[in-house]
């Protein structure tokens, strides 16, 4: 059976935000990886305050580096913005905020970026925040088909939503939004939690263009060896269904904010020895 490549692993600039977003270009060079998934937030490249310069210079140092972009991330766990919010302005403003972040990723020449669902209150029916939630992915779908980018929607956990928050819920927003310019991805931690495996993934989207590699407990965004999911495991089932995509290791954990390098570098050499040069 083919192995995944070394070169499939995709650092990301989440857990780096207290450091220069050229230390995070650094330290993707220093540990052999070519590919990043850029975090779009402050003080990196925060949408509500990039300027067309700053967009178009972050594109010139990944081309004179040779860094690949994989994906586009806005930040949308931590910032107030919602677009299945029940408030009509704060929703507008959420729909807003994505739309700038598709023009931004369409100037970074990324072919993907990743949107979330938003949230509904827990004390009003589910089914009326859902329906906030895919005329707004609508909206923004349409967007992104017209800027050449493609959304890939990732579920989240059950305290971060309750939308999409499992592969059923993610395969009935995909059907009900009914693009071409939006797709789902795999969390690992996400998938964990749901109960769920790499085959259910592949078996219900068909194909899987993308997917975030993290440990967790099974929660957590953690450095590879930091939890107990069956990272190995995962590798193998996805070299299984001749996965071709990126692997992005997305950690989260505050506790990597100080010494990010030193995280990243851990899960890169967990994973050297169980991928193909």
């Amino acid at each position: 059976m083919a192995q995944l490549r070394f070169a499939q692993i995709a650092g990301m600039n989440l857990h780096y935000r207290m450091y220069s977003l050229d230390y995070f270009f650094d330290s993707m060079d220093k540990h052999g990886v070519s590919h990043i998934e850029l975090w779009g937030g402050s003080p990196h490249l925060y949408s509500d305050t990039a300027t067309d310069a700053q967009v178009k210079r972050i594109r010139q140092e990944l081309n004179r580096r040779r860094l690949g972009l994989v994906c586009y991330t806005p930040e949308q766990i931590m910032y107030p913005f919602n677009i299945a919010a029940q408030d009509e302005a704060a929703r507008r403003a959420g729909i807003a905020y994505f739309g700038k972040n598709i023009e931004i990723a369409s100037a970074l020449e990324a072919e993907y970026m990743l949107i979330t669902s938003g949230w509904g209150y827990y004390n009003e029916p589910r089914e009326e925040a859902w329906k906030r939630s895919c005329e707004a992915l609508r909206t923004l779908a349409d967007k992104a088909q017209g800027q050449g980018v493609t959304l890939l929607l990732e579920v989240l956990q059950p305290m971060e939503s309750n939308l999409v928050t499992d592969l059923a819920s993610l395969r009935r927003m995909l059907n009900e939004v009914g693009s071409g310019a939006m797709t789902g991805l795999i969390d690992t931690v996400a998938m964990a939690v749901a109960g769920e495996t790499i085959g259910d993934y592949f078996r219900a989207l068909g194909g899987v263009p993308h997917v975030h590699l993290i440990d967790g407990t099974p929660s957590g965004h953690l450095a590879l060896g930091d939890g107990h999911l069956p990272v190995e495991s995962y590798l193998k089932q996805l070299a299984e269904h001749g996965y071709a995509g990126y692997l992005t290791l997305e950690l989260a954990d505050s506790a990597y904010l100080t010494d990010p390098d030193a995280a990243f570098g851990r899960s890169v050499d967990r994973l050297r020895p169980l991928l193909s040069p």
